[in-house]
């Protein structure tokens, strides 16, 4: 790890594994969903690492802004380069949308520059980001073209457990194996069709989020409906 690049162990294996790749497959964006934490903090006031509790960020960014995060492990990242990552308001980022749905509305994927590392240790680091682009998910269907999403809720189907929570027009749905991978999607009904604004993939190694606009046929969301479990 050089003084410019970021990149921290993992907590099940404690090595730092492979850069991951971060790959659209077709999708408008992919990003981190974990490892990043937002703050309203000043450079100069930034709390001690031996802090463990801090008030999280409920205010989305706005375009232009420069922010001060926490990051830990999958982040991995290095001064200069762009990415995108999902914002989360303090209690859903903690607690999860099924807690706090009202928060769906204002989470967002954000496009960030890696401007300067702030300080770190073997654990964290805080450092600032400039917001180069801002998508709230509730719009997204109306920025992002919708596309055809066939198959793109497939990776559900080897999961025994799937779980579906409704709120308003949102549809959530999660799935895990033994706390050793799973995913999520996020659908949003609108003009009688469902469309898939999320879909998130986390592992050992990783935790993204594509992000989109995907149109799923009625009859694969139904199928995959019928076999959950509502919360």
């Amino acid at each position: 790890m050089n003084d410019k690049s970021i990149a921290f162990p993992c907590r099940a294996c404690n090595k730092i594994p492979e850069k991951i790749k971060l790959n659209k497959n077709n999708f408008e964006i992919v990003g981190f969903e974990a490892g990043i934490e937002w703050s309203d903090f000043q450079a100069s006031n930034l709390p001690s690492f031996d802090k463990k509790i801090w008030t999280r960020s409920n205010n989305p960014p706005l375009k232009g802004d420069r922010r001060i995060v926490m990051v830990r492990y999958p982040f991995q990242m290095t001064v200069g380069e762009s990415f995108w990552m999902l914002f989360m308001p303090a209690l859903s980022y903690f607690n999860g949308w099924e807690e706090h749905p009202s928060e769906i509305n204002s989470s967002a994927f954000v496009h960030c520059s890696f401007e300067q590392i702030l300080s770190r240790n073997e654990e964290c680091a805080w450092i600032e980001i400039r917001i180069l682009n801002v998508v709230l998910l509730k719009e997204t269907c109306d920025i992002w073209f919708d596309s055809v999403g066939s198959g793109y809720l497939d990776s559900f189907q080897m999961f025994r457990d799937i779980y579906v929570f409704h709120y308003n027009e949102w549809i959530l749905i999660n799935a895990s194996m033994e706390s050793d991978l799973g995913t999520w999607a996020l659908i949003k009904r609108k003009n009688e069709q469902h469309h898939l604004i999320a879909l998130g993939e986390w592992g050992f190694h990783y935790d993204i989020v594509y992000g989109g606009n995907k149109i799923i046929p009625v009859d694969e969301i139904n199928m995959l409906l019928r076999s959950s479990t509502s919360l």
